[in-house]
């Protein structure tokens, strides 16, 4: 069996999150589906993005967490 994650960030509204959300994921998964993949699950990897020096100090960033959502299909 083959897996592959693929990367789900949807743009929502503030005013009907959830259905923006639900709606975006019902879409990627019947696009995937019409390819021959089934949807598994959706998974959620958090992790730290490194802060940045800058040049002389200027543009100098601090690390931040962030956590990724992945649409997880096989065939």
């Amino acid at each position: 069996m083959e897996y592959k994650a693929v990367a789900f960030e949807p743009a929502i509204e503030r005013a009907s999150d959830t259905e923006s959300a639900a709606s975006a994921l019902d879409r990627l998964v019947k696009s995937e589906a019409s390819a021959g993949w089934e949807f598994v699950t959706l998974a959620n990897h958090s992790t730290t993005v490194p802060g940045s020096n800058g040049c002389l100090g200027f543009g100098k960033t601090n690390p931040y967490p962030k956590t990724m959502s992945m649409a997880v299909f096989r065939k």
